[in-house]
This record gives C-alpha cells, structure tokens and sequence, in this order.
C-alpha cells in the first residue's frame, strides 16, 4: 500500500481524484499481520500475506482474498479479522498485493492512471495457488477466492476464467464488466455471494464506477446485471422471493435484503446481499465526516463472518 500511495501522492496538486483515492486507502486502512510470501510471477517477486493452520493439519481449504484499489492485502485481513475464526474452521487464509493501484482483471485497470496493466494478475493468483498446494498448505479441490471492489471484480474475472481451479467465488461492492467488452464463461457451475449497497458512490448500484463519487472511471454491468449473469452461468431456474435479514442496528441505518436463486445447477448457491440505503464500506465504524464519502455501513451483516459461513457451506456441500 505505501508504495501506491507514494506514486499517487506526488500528483495530489493536479488529480484531485487521485486525492480523494488515497483518502479512501487511509480511510479503510485496517491492521497487519499475517506471515509474508513470495511469490514469483511474470518475472517479478510478488507478495502474499499467510495465515496457515496448524503444520500437522495437512493440506486445509484455502480462502483467497483481494483487497480495494490502493490497499494490500494486510489491510483487509486487518479489516475482516478473519485470521482466528479461521484456525479455528481449519481453513487457510492468503491476501496477496495487487501491483499497481487496482487489480488487472483486464478492463478497470484500463481506466485509472498508473494502474499497472502490465501484471498479469490471472497468472500471479496461479502462481500463489500452485506455490500453497505446492507447500502442503492449501487443498487444491477446496480453494475459495473472494474480494472488495477492484478485488471482487479480479475475483469474479479468475472466476470467469478458471472456474475449474476454484471452489467458490465471493465479490463485496463489485460487479462484472460489460458482457460486449469481457464475456463471463465460466467451465462449470460456482458457487456466487454477492454483496452491493444501493446507495454506494464508487461501485454504483447502476453499474457506473467513480473515484471516490466524484469522476466517473468506467461504466460496467450494474449490480442486478451482474445477480443475472451469474445466474445464466450457474443455469439457475428463476429467484426466491427476497427475504429479510434479521435487525441488529437502529432503524435509521441499512437493512439487508437476500435474494437467493432457485434450481441452479448441482445445486450451487447463487446469492446477492442488497444493502438497502448502504455504502462503499465493509464494516461499522465511526460516521466521521470524511469516511460519510464512502457511504453508510450496515450492522446487520458482518462481512469477514459472512464469508466463512460461506466457505464452510461450500465445503460441506463437496
């Protein structure tokens, strides 16, 4: 992170967007930790946060997880504090760097300067995968790949791409890009969680892509766009009624809403959590003025929870 950050800093004076990007890298900036890996990819050492369970427990499910644009990998681990929950599960977790300020998932990347597309980043989460099945640490039948906004939409284009290699994919305030620009063909059914605010102001509901809410960047599939696709690819036979989740903030803050897909393929699950009046954050925290740029959060999800349960569903079903 401090590298990207360093390189947009010296055009603070003349890009207020890059500005306002790095506010929003401070502002989610959580805690480190996690042991480092190299990983040798393209030609360059890349880098990788661990959290492996146990030695004696052999090979475990490997949970993968890509940061925002301008974070790393230390800071969403610090953020989801899913190192604990998961050695206790028996479940591998890795937050591997992105090299630039966003991820290459081969059509964002295009629109933000300085964005590093150049890496290969479909070859680099390859590579982080072999060297962890390689090492003993990571079940290759049982690798589960996740992220957040620029994360998620290189989550869901691995997805689109190696469908075959993983377990299950999860995208927190992202979405796909158009089908004309990058189709989505996935070799077999997924299992898909989605989670979307309706009132975030840089992965918009609508689709449309912003620095931080105040220059458009790139307009991609919207979010219910993106619930459909991923029903097309999981041959999903229609959608339950929306339910509910259960209340645990005060009335005034977001609610969520679970749309579930019915009679998918294998019976995969295919999900989107709809934060009803919700942001462009992961978590509760302080409603200070600069992070309301961001949006509201929501209680009534825990997101690093909401992951495991998802990871933990899967594996049961295999």
């Amino acid at each position: 992170m401090g590298q990207s950050l360093e390189r947009c800093a010296g055009a603070l004076r003349t890009r207020p967007a890059c500005a306002a990007a790095v506010l929003l890298a401070l502002l989610l900036a959580g805690c480190a930790g996690g042991t480092r890996l190299s990983v040798p990819a393209g030609g360059a050492e890349r880098v990788a946060w661990v959290d492996r369970p146990a030695p004696e427990a052999g090979r475990r499910p490997l949970l993968i997880v890509l940061h925002a644009a301008l974070l790393g990998g230390n800071e969403v681990r610090g953020e989801l504090r899913l190192a604990a929950p998961a050695r206790e599960a028996g479940i591998a977790l890795a937050f591997p760097d992105a090299a630039g300020f966003v991820w290459n998932e081969g059509s964002l990347v295009h629109a933000v300067p300085g964005g590093m597309a150049a890496y290969d980043d479909i070859a680099f989460l390859d590579a982080l995968i072999g060297q962890l099945v390689a090492e003993g640490t990571a079940d290759p039948a049982s690798i589960h790949l996740a992220g957040v906004s620029s994360g998620g939409m290189m989550a869901m284009r691995y997805a689109c791409t190696r469908a075959g290699r993983i377990a299950s994919v999860a995208a927190f305030m992202a979405t796909l890009a158009e089908e004309a620009e990058q189709p989505c063909r996935p070799a077999r059914p997924l299992p898909v969680m989605l989670v979307a605010g309706t009132a975030d102001p840089v992965v918009r509901w609508d689709g449309t892509v912003t620095m931080a809410g105040l220059s458009v960047l790139q307009r991609r599939m919207s979010v219910p766009g993106t619930f459909a696709a991923w029903q097309r690819a999981n041959r999903c036979a229609g959608v339950a009624p929306p339910r509910q989740l259960p209340r645990r903030g005060t009335p005034g803050q977001p609610d969520v809403l679970l749309h579930e897909a019915a009679g998918c393929a294998r019976g995969v699950p295919t999900r989107l959590y709809e934060v009803r009046g919700g942001g462009h954050r992961l978590t509760t925290g302080g409603d200070w003025t600069l992070l309301g740029l961001l949006g509201r959060s929501t209680p009534d999800i825990e997101p690093g929870e909401l992951l495991l349960d998802f990871v933990r569903e899967v594996q049961a079903r295999r």
